[in-house]
């Protein structure tokens, strides 16, 4: 019996890629105005608030009121995640297009000087979380934002150095890192674990990172609904 090449022992074979852990990634339209108000209002805030310890590191985080004090431009980040999500996520129950839930989001501020960060974490009892940079820090590629693989470390214990391949070569990795852009909107599933690094820029980094919740009921003015 001749022996079979490579080539010969599949008619045909691919990779499919199941369970995708989707992320958002948006640049805002004119961010310089925006960030300047948003900026504004946050340093004001740390002026007459001590802050929360949450996942912070040496960092200042605010109260999760900032759509009550941030402004104008706090009202428009919040839209612009709901708009976002609204149009990524779809209610499987809708009957006749009616929206059974409406969008509620909780937003505070994080000011992080050098060699802040911030511990790996999860936002249980939400839908989407997501992080906007105000300003880098002066330090443009240090300090990412890190998210983990949510099947970590099962998918080390057996061999820390065996990953999976794609038809392309690329292989799959266990932490990806977005650098904190000014101007960009992240957005991932709120169970998706995560954590800052440290930066060491020369002045502080200012973020604002949100929590959204589908509620039931019908739909507030601060509101887009989700897809039906």
């Amino acid at each position: 019996m001749a022996e079979n090449t490579k080539e010969d022992l599949f008619a045909h074979h691919e990779i499919r890629d199941i369970f995708p852990t989707n992320i958002m990634v948006a640049e805002l339209n004119d961010a310089p105005a925006l960030n300047a108000a948003l900026k504004e209002n946050i340093l004001a805030r740390r002026e007459v608030s001590e802050g929360l310890n949450r996942s912070n590191v040496l960092g200042w985080h605010s109260d999760t009121k900032m759509l009550k004090w941030g402004g104008a431009a706090a009202q428009t980040l919040a839209q612009a995640m709901m708009k976002l999500c609204g149009q990524h996520t779809k209610d499987l129950g809708a009957t006749s297009g009616r929206v059974r839930y409406r969008m509620a989001v909780d937003m505070w501020a994080n000011i992080s000087p050098a060699g802040a960060s911030n511990q790996y974490h999860a936002h249980p009892s939400c839908l989407w979380s997501g992080v906007y940079y105000v300003d880098d820090g002066g330090d443009p590629d240090g300090g990412p934002l890190v998210l983990l693989d949510p099947r970590f470390p099962m998918n080390k214990m057996y061999g820390a150095d065996l990953v999976f391949v794609d038809d392309k070569g690329e292989h799959q990795n266990t932490k990806v890192r977005l650098t904190p852009t000014p101007g960009r909107l992240v957005i991932f599933p709120s169970w998706l674990m995560h954590g800052v690094r440290p930066h060491s820029g020369s002045r502080d980094r200012i973020s604002i990172a949100m929590n959204l919740a589908a509620l039931p009921g019908a739909a507030p003015s601060l509101n887009v609904g989700l897809t039906s």
